[in-house]
């Protein structure tokens, strides 16, 4: 089904209760923000994707400070939609590649390149360089003799202090502060793709 505004998709929804809203980014402005943020406050089960996105990053930024799920970029075709829509509904976020290095590189211009060594502990880098390499979070809780839910309890902790949602985004910082190079994020991502997909 398909609405003119946002109003009329919360009314639909009390009654109906969607797994996944899909909503295009020609609906999106600073003032609709105080609508998703209800979406959000009262149908918190509901995932959030917001696509069609081309250079709007500060309405980015405001719509993953409220808690939207996928952030969808003008490049990506239906296969990737698909995908997006199944991992949006299995819980987790995602953000389109493109728009993810654009924020992250923002957020670090925001933070006046803070140095991430003192931002992060030790472990933090530790678990960081690994997650960035592609490494699995179990493989990780391997290597570290730690449980995955104590990975993930540092990785988000990462999230917050560098204020991102994201791996991908977490992948752009470390190459930005020359922790790893480009070719080690791409192929890290490859290889992590590929075991998700195998």
């Amino acid at each position: 089904m398909s609405f003119p505004n946002l109003d009329q998709v919360i009314t639909w929804n009390r009654q109906n209760r969607a797994n996944i809203i899909l909503i295009s980014s020609e609906h999106c402005h600073f003032g609709s923000l105080k609508t998703l943020a209800t979406i959000r406050r009262t149908q918190p089960d509901v995932g959030i994707i917001i696509y069609n996105i081309r250079n709007n990053y500060s309405f980015v930024l405001r719509a993953l400070d409220i808690g939207i799920f996928g952030i969808l970029s003008a490049n990506i075709n239906e296969d990737e939609l698909i995908e997006s829509i199944q991992i949006v509904n299995a819980r987790q976020k995602i953000i389109s590649p493109d728009i993810a290095q654009h924020i992250a590189l923002q957020r670090v211009n925001q933070r006046n390149q803070l140095d991430i060594h003192e931002l992060l502990s030790a472990r933090e880098l530790e678990i960081m360089l690994m997650i960035t390499k592609g490494v699995p979070v179990k493989q990780v809780a391997d290597r570290l003799s730690l449980s995955p839910k104590t990975v993930n309890t540092y990785r988000y902790r990462m999230f917050g202090k560098l204020n991102i949602c994201s791996d991908v985004e977490l992948t752009h910082i470390a190459i930005s502060y020359d922790l790893i190079t480009a070719k080690q994020g791409l192929s890290g991502w490859q290889n992590s793709l590929i075991q998700k997909l195998s």
